[in-house]
């Protein structure tokens, strides 16, 4: 049995209610001798875990109306990987809806805590969460640094000593194997536990397999299955749904993933993927309700993007016009709203295009000409103005709403000059990238002039100079991650050079912010993690 000593941890307690907030910081500080973090606010939390590496974070489920709540959070603080999988993440609720405790889930607290509890309940699932975290230590440090053999070593280690997380521990093998496209290895622990109690993982290994394998039929098979078995296991639907659509049977995706919605309607990630099947099924009227709903649920969260907005404008545009008037007015309010909250927010060029053609498709379909008419001029005019400073799949959304508004002569050469810019770029693009990745095509001259005389600085060291250098590429491009990315860089350089830099070590935090919604999908994602380290490394966590 582990002995657990707190003395050495840290907390962050996060709870907007004060008297749960007090009751909470007060156990926490009975057990550590160090300093416990607390807020009332959800806005704070990822600044607050980007300054130190928390071991236990106690979380609050509902932290306030328009505020983050404890499930999105927890999905953000995962997402932008500003917590490890050291840290303990208890969500406290008085919420027991199986909605949410199925949104939970899916997150993967470490446990969760119903209201009202004792201390002691509260102090008997800690103890039981440390224990698992010293326990799997090493297996999860080999995780975070992606090393699968290592990963592999150290489970085999584990299960010969008899650990108690046996389960876990073979979930961890087969998905390193899995991942190693050892799919034989993978196999046989899946169908040697495809029947364990608490094993669902098993049998969507082994659909998964047959996906690879083309096996389409017996992928069917097997998460239909799991369905049957296990109604509530919101994967099955995920992976059923993934099979139709490689079989082009998008119909029946789309039925799929409304059964999964309707059990837990609080996934943005579900809803957008139901939302865009609805949409390439030409159901707009669905498509636009669940972009509804993905644009309400992602406002507060990671997912919140200019995106959600438009998607639910371009679903609505879609149907709009066999509405009543009444019915349509209504609904082109709202839509109004929406365009007009992303303008606000996000304040890009692009957007406000995007926004005065999607308008005046939603203008024409209530045959309202006129103020169309005056939205393509508005548009048209801010295009031929910043076009220069637009990306290539900005140009193309664009042109989609000017193929809607039948304008396809103008949505044509758009897109045909598109092309040739894709096909004209070079390596003489690479200007300015402090790594030596690529440039996104379109950008002005000045900008790149910007960015080639901040990387020429950069590397003769002379750092304020560079600074200034990318800041003005960054003041003629504000959202332009990669511009951001080699900001940062300077900055940390700047301040490793010279420790009194520290307004350069809270810029580059704050830059690091804005950006911490990429995942890792995206292209830029394992730089940013470099930076957000080296910064960690830096403020001394």
């Amino acid at each position: 049995m582990f002995s657990i000593n707190y003395s050495n941890k840290n907390f962050l307690i996060i709870d907007n209610i004060k008297p749960s907030h007090d009751i909470l910081k007060k156990f926490a500080m009975t057990l550590t001798t160090k300093q416990v973090d607390s807020t009332y606010y959800a806005q704070n939390v990822i600044s607050l875990c980007l300054e130190k590496q928390y071991d236990i974070i106690l979380l609050g489920y509902n932290l306030g109306e328009k505020q983050k709540n404890g499930q999105q959070i927890l999905e953000e603080l995962r997402t932008s990987e500003v917590i490890s999988r050291h840290c303990v993440v208890i969500i406290i609720t008085a919420e027991v809806s199986q909605a949410m405790v199925l949104a939970a889930l899916e997150h993967k607290p470490d446990s969760y805590l119903c209201k009202p509890y004792s201390i002691n309940a509260l102090h008997k699932r800690l103890n039981k969460c440390m224990m698992k975290k010293q326990a799997m230590h090493s297996i999860y440090q080999a995780l975070e640094k992606d090393d699968k053999q290592l990963t592999v070593t150290l489970v085999n280690k584990a299960l010969a000593n008899n650990t108690p997380y046996r389960i876990e521990c073979l979930g961890i093998k087969s998905r390193q194997f899995f991942e190693l496209q050892q799919f034989n290895k993978a196999q046989k622990i899946y169908l040697a536990y495809q029947n364990e109690p608490n094993c669902q993982w098993a049998d969507i290994g082994l659909g998964k397999i047959a996906l690879e394998n083309k096996d389409l039929v017996n992928a069917e098979i097997i998460f239909k299955n799991i369905i049957t078995q296990q109604p509530l296991y919101l994967p099955a639907y995920d992976w059923l749904a993934d099979t139709y659509q490689t079989k082009y049977d998008n119909i029946i995706a789309e039925e799929t993933l409304e059964q999964a919605i309707q059990l837990s309607p609080r996934s943005v990630r579900r809803l957008k993927k139901y939302a865009g099947l609805c949409f390439d099924n030409k159901h707009f009227e669905k498509a636009a309700d669940a972009y509804q709903h993905v644009y309400e649920l992602a406002y507060n969260s990671i997912h919140h993007c200019p995106e959600n907005a438009l998607l639910f404008v371009k679903s609505l545009a879609g149907y709009s016009d066999k509405l009543s008037l009444l019915d349509a007015k209504r609904m082109n309010n709202r839509a109004f709203t929406m365009l007009s909250q992303m303008n606000r927010n996000f304040n890009q060029a692009s957007l406000k295009v995007q926004s005065d053609l999607l308008t005046a498709c939603l203008l024409e379909n209530i045959h309202d000409y006129a103020l169309a008419k005056e939205k393509i001029t508005h548009g048209m005019d801010l295009l031929n103005k910043e076009r220069q400073n637009m990306e290539t799949s900005e140009l193309t959304d664009i042109a989609y709403s000017l193929t809607k508004l039948n304008r396809s002569s103008k949505a044509s050469l758009l897109l045909t000059s598109v092309n040739q810019q894709k096909e004209n770029q070079s390596s003489s693009a690479k200007i300015g990238q402090l790594s030596g990745e690529q440039l996104n095509e379109g950008y002005t001259i000045k900008a790149q002039e910007a960015l080639a005389i901040g990387k020429e600085l950069y590397e003769k060291e002379e750092y304020k100079k560079a600074i200034s250098s990318l800041t003005e590429a960054l003041v003629l491009f504000p959202n332009h991650k990669r511009i951001k990315l080699n900001l940062i860089q300077v900055l940390l350089s700047a301040y490793e050079d010279d420790k009194f830099m520290i307004d350069e070590l809270k810029r580059a935090k704050k830059i690091i912010l804005e950006l911490i919604t990429i995942t890792k999908e995206h292209e830029l994602y394992a730089r940013l993690k470099k930076m957000q380290k080296k910064y960690q490394q830096l403020a001394g966590i």
